[in-house]
């Protein structure tokens, strides 16, 4: 397995180099550009620059890869606002945008490329406006929520919570600060109270429907072995993690293996829907191993 999943990385990974522009992005396009500038990088859905150099820290590539360097530094200036402290697209749309933020900071530590005061600035933010309301809130139309009723409705974005708990994993323990230990202490409170992937207002349904299905790489939409591989990584242990541990280990086939359960629309393929899949066995099999001990 450890062979075959090390041929099939560096496969994927040539592929996606070679997709590369001159001028270091992906799926760049004139027209889009001209048309959506404000989407720039981000645009088009998972094939662009930034959704690229996630699937490349999600299928573990090399972290001092050269080629993605000048492309995370090409979107950090895009997308960071200094006057905010944030990561966000042009205008106020969505503002404050949790996922793309955890995605930035994910990036930025996995790449090695991390900037401790943009960072720092983004995660003093979020430690002290992020939501975590199941429920029960009502929308301001004032800074920093904007009416933002898609990360900030009644129920804060669970999403968004999960990429900001994701960024601040690839932080070092000891390279954190109390406002970033706070803040992905606050982001596992909340996953435990979904049970990871479970609806806490009723109790045999998803959260939603696309986090029960297996899928890779997870852009902005965990699944439920992305959130167990982040617990994992934050060596937590808790009961509420039962169900989604015993749905992994129901979703196995014959051989040990995982299904790609949903496919994404990205740059190169990374497998077929209903099959098994290396990426996805991996993370499967790291994470049972690790709840096994």
């Amino acid at each position: 397995m450890d062979r075959e999943i090390t041929h099939i990385r560096k496969r994927i990974i040539e592929n996606i180099l070679a997709k590369q522009d001159d001028s270091f992005r992906w799926g760049f396009s004139e027209k889009q550009a001209r048309e959506r500038p404000k989407y720039l990088y981000y645009s088009p859905n998972f094939k662009s620059t930034l959704w690229t150099l996630l699937l490349l820290a999600d299928i573990e590539a090399p972290g001092d890869l050269p080629q993605a360097k000048p492309s995370l530094q090409l979107i950090t200036e895009r997308f960071y606002a200094p006057e905010h402290g944030v990561f966000r697209l042009p205008g106020m749309s969505h503002f404050p945008i949790p996922c793309l933020n955890g995605n930035m900071i994910y990036l930025h530590h996995y790449f090695g490329a991390s900037n401790s005061g943009v960072l720092n600035e983004t995660i003093a933010f979020f430690a002290a406006y992020q939501r975590f309301d199941d429920g029960d809130f009502k929308t301001p139309k004032t800074y920093p929520y904007c009416s933002n009723t898609s990360c900030y409705g009644k129920h804060t974005c669970y999403w968004g919570v999960i990429k900001l708990f994701k960024g601040i994993s690839f932080i070092p323990k000891s390279q954190r600060t109390q406002e970033a230990q706070q803040l992905i202490e606050k982001c596992i409170e909340f996953a435990l109270r979904h049970e990871v992937c479970f609806s806490s207002h009723k109790q045999d349904a998803f959260l939603h429907r696309d986090i029960g299905r297996l899928t890779f790489p997870n852009f902005y939409k965990s699944d439920f072995l992305e959130i167990l591989w982040l617990l994992a990584r934050e060596e937590v242990r808790d009961r509420k993690m039962s169900r989604s541990l015993e749905l992994l280990q129901s979703r196995m086939k014959d051989g040990g293996t995982w299904e790609l359960e949903k496919p994404m629309n990205i740059i190169v393929p990374i497998g077929r829907k209903d099959c098994a899949n290396a990426f996805i066995t991996e993370r499967a099999t790291g994470v049972l191993d690790y709840y096994k001990r």
